[in-house]
């Protein structure tokens, strides 16, 4: 949106590696008018390095033209070796200019479907360009004024530089927590089977234990029946055996007292 001149100066045009005079060049031929501007600045493209400007009774010296070329750079571009060069235009702005600008601004934010909230890129490099127009305007009326807006406008984009890198450094931060959640969520699930496992064996071991506890005690619970069966039937064998000798006793004892004929 910023309003360069018509005129576009030619450099130098190659032929075989070979410097020459651009003049058979035609200006109307010009390509990359149309194009997008040069990359840097914007939301999601490499941020613009801020210039060093002179200091401002420097600057005061200086014609507004030169003072736009230091605030604007002009555009350069090369193709089949031939760089180009267009400048900002110092032509003044008009009410009816800004207007027109306004409505342009709105024209390619419709065209290009920028979001109207939220982060996005498109609506920014349109601002962008707007607010770069009206510094233009400005400076060619006020140069003060005209790098007062240039520092705001710079101090703007290191702000929304630094948003987007704290944004870039909090996403990736968040993906590495994410990583090292999920790794230590394999890894608490992996020793999860493993306790699993071991308590698999250990209550396959604890049922073994049981079953040969209860052919322990059922082994035991027959030696110990064996046993008073026979105890049982040897303590009749001897019951027998005394009340057959307690009836010869009593017999012997009998026929000793009986009197003799």
């Amino acid at each position: 949106m910023v309003m360069f001149n018509n005129s576009i100066v030619p450099h130098l045009t190659m032929k075989d590696g070979i410097p020459t005079d651009a003049s058979e060049v035609s200006s109307t031929s010009a390509p990359g008018l149309s194009g997008p501007l040069p990359p840097g600045g914007p939301l999601g493209t490499t941020p613009a390095p801020r210039l060093l400007l002179p200091p401002l009774h420097e600057l005061r010296k200086k014609e507004t033209e030169e003072i736009l070329n230091l605030i604007l750079p002009p555009r350069e571009w090369e193709e089949a070796g031939q760089l180009w060069v267009q400048s900002v235009s110092t032509t003044p702005a008009t009410s009816v200019d800004v207007q027109q600008l306004q409505e342009h601004l709105d024209l390619r934010l419709q065209e290009q479907a920028a979001f109207e909230t939220g982060i996005c890129p498109v609506r920014r490099e349109l601002y962008t360009q707007c607010f770069d127009e009206l510094i233009r305007q400005v400076t060619i009326n006020c140069a003060e004024r005209g790098l007062l807006l240039y520092r705001v406008r710079d101090e703007i984009r290191e702000t929304l530089d630094a948003y987007q890198r704290l944004y870039t450094s909090s996403c990736a931060y968040g993906v590495r927590k994410a990583l090292m959640a999920e790794e230590h969520k394999v890894k608490v699930g992996a020793r999860c089977d493993e306790l699993r496992a071991q308590v698999g064996d250990m209550e396959a071991r604890a049922h073994s234990l049981r079953e040969e506890i209860d052919q322990l005690q059922k082994e035991a619970q027959e030696a110990r029946q064996a046993e008073a069966d026979k105890h049982e039937e040897t303590k009749t064998v001897h019951q027998a055996r005394i009340e057959i000798l307690k009836k010869k006793l009593e017999a012997i004892i009998k026929q000793a007292t009986q009197p003799k004929k």
